[in-house]
């Protein structure tokens, strides 16, 4: 199985959701409606092969292979693919279990007769690269049925606003979830529904049709109601709902889209290297937005105090009475410079105020950091809103691009460093401070081991959230979308396309240096601190454990 750099939920559990739906006679008839009609439509006219991709319990795939189909399935999750060999045994089916991803799937052009995709695809990384993958391993004559929840239906707009009424006259709590808030990020990746299936299978396929299962599914008091009617009556009321919801599938809890895919040539292209992720991804079009929400909240940077600042500079510049950007102001002046991605702390103004360059473009996502950013902004600065995952820059334009906390999060890095270079003037320097440690804050055990050791010679009061371990959770539950998705990867791919004039690291015992009030220690146990730093320089020292923070200067 490989990820080629996509966020996959590799530990999925589909029990987890299932427990929280209510076991009432809406949910039990959707639960009975979706154990059929995936089977029936794929099985539809179908002898051959048939692929099953992110099946879960692979309890369809069973179904199919007892109406005598080869069956398929593809999982990425370990604990799902235990539970679908079980599930084969109880059925007496034979399946052929792959683990993989729906964003690559190992296997030739035109492979299966059938593809089914049954409510996943709102859990991919990257559906829209899921989908591609689909029609490219499905037969020219053959199908690729997909379905999801439909977050547009009738159902949903009426039980959110049923919620938003209900909290704003304080019937519901705020912080209580109900069924129809939305799921994303805890267990979907976007909100499908049936324009979104529309749009994701127009790129490659034609729609052959769409079936739209239930209506009024969850609705707040629904489900109690139909309970108070006799069993017969109940069923026929959901039947004579789900009938209109088949006619009417936008309309509908749930949507089944068949697709007859194109011939490749009429929709397949070379297939950019420098994009991870394309801009219209659901997925991607969900994280962006909440990324650019989460920089525009009214948030301070946390001041670490000088002594840890000249700690650092040391390690970064050689100098303790100079900060990186310091280092980077005295290698111009410059004429025309350009900053990517705003920092938590106004750096736009130290640059101006120095006289580092006599104009500077600023290039940041969130409307919102720019709108506040730019009322406060020296003459000289331009604020330019674009998403540096699919930028382009303009051509020799500047003599200096450089960039402090925004690598780490960006996904089509090699996308952005080409268009750096082709921004650059021959000659130009390219620099950035950034966070380069493990990918998603997964630290080495050996980073946490001397970083928890070094901890526990710490004084309770001198630590910041009084914490006697450190773990990967007490950074990344602060997180963005974005955050450190390939930090691995930004100095290689970096170097790679440029010459290396200076390069500095620190912070080899990542966060400890953050979760310590470092001018405390300074002030009344400078002994402790002494030890610290200690451990920090001895990590450092250590060359299998590469330190979490660097400053890089590089050259066109």
């Amino acid at each position: 199985m490989t990820s080629d750099g996509l966020d996959i939920q590799r530990d999925w559990d589909a029990a987890a959701l299932q427990v929280r739906w209510p076991a009432l006679a809406d949910t039990r008839f959707v639960y009975e409606r979706l154990s059929e009609l995936p089977v029936a439509v794929t099985a539809r006219d179908a002898s051959g092969r048939v692929l099953e991709v992110a099946a879960a319990e692979a309890v369809h795939s069973c179904k199919l292979s007892l109406r005598g189909l080869e069956s398929v399935v593809l999982e990425p999750s370990p604990a799902m693919m235990h539970v679908a060999r079980r599930r084969m045994v109880e059925y007496g089916a034979r399946l052929m279990f792959v683990r993989a991803i729906g964003e690559k799937l190992p296997f030739p052009d035109a492979t299966f007769e059938r593809v089914l995709c049954e409510s996943s695809i709102d859990h991919f990384a990257g559906p829209d690269l899921g989908v591609r993958e689909m029609m490219r391993v499905c037969k020219p004559e053959g199908r690729v049925i997909i379905g999801a929840v439909n977050y547009g239906g009738v159902g949903v707009h009426l039980s959110r606003t049923l919620y938003r009424v209900s909290r704003r006259l304080g019937f519901l709590g705020r912080d209580r979830p109900c069924f129809w808030d939305t799921p994303v990020p805890i267990e979907h990746t976007f909100e499908c529904s049936y324009h979104e299936l529309l749009r994701l299978g127009a790129q490659y396929a034609d729609l052959e049709e769409a079936i739209g299962l239930s209506l009024g599914w969850g609705m707040p008091g629904w489900g109690r109601f139909l309970e108070r009617l006799a069993p017969e009556r109940a069923e026929s009321v959901l039947r004579r709902l789900d009938a209109v919801a088949r006619r009417f599938p936008r309309w509908a809890d749930y949507v089944l889209t068949v697709w007859r895919p194109r011939p490749a040539v009429r929709w397949r292209k070379p297939v950019d290297p420098a994009m991870r992720v394309r801009a219209d991804d659901p997925a991607y079009r969900w994280k962006a937005a909440a990324e650019a929400r989460y920089w525009a909240l009214p948030w301070c940077a946390q001041n670490l105090g000088a002594t840890l600042a000249s700690f650092d500079n040391r390690n970064l510049t050689g100098d303790p009475t100079r900060s990186w950007l310091d280092d980077l102001i005295a290698r111009g002046p410059f004429g025309a410079a350009a900053m990517l991605g705003c920092d938590e702390n106004p750096l736009e103004a130290s640059w101006m105020r120095a006289g580092a360059s006599a104009r500077l473009d600023v290039y940041d996502l969130s409307t919102g950091v720019i709108r506040r950013r730019r009322a406060r902004a020296p003459r000289g600065v331009r604020f330019i809103q674009a998403d540096l995952n699919f930028a382009r820059l303009p051509a020799e334009r500047y003599d200096v691009i450089w960039s402090s906390g925004c690598l780490h999060h960006l996904v089509n890095l090699e996308h952005l460093m080409d268009q750096v270079s082709r921004a650059l003037r021959p000659g130009g320097l390219f620099a950035f401070h950034d966070y380069v440690g493990e990918n998603r804050f997964h630290f080495e055990p050996r980073r946490l081991a001397r970083a928890n050791a070094a901890l526990c010679d710490v004084p309770v009061r001198f630590r910041r959230n009084g914490s006697d371990t450190i773990s990967r959770e007490q950074i990344a539950e602060h997180r963005s979308p974005f955050c450190a998705l390939r930090s691995q990867e930004v100095l290689s791919t970096a170097s790679e396309r440029f010459e290396v004039v200076h390069q500095g690291f620190t912070s080899a015992l990542f966060p400890l240096t953050f979760l310590i009030d470092i001018e405390a220690l300074a002030r009344d146990a400078p002994d402790v601190l002494e030890r610290v730093f200690a451990a920090e320089t001895d990590a450092r020292a250590d060359p299998t454990l590469k330190p979490c923070e660097a400053y890089v200067v590089l050259r066109r």
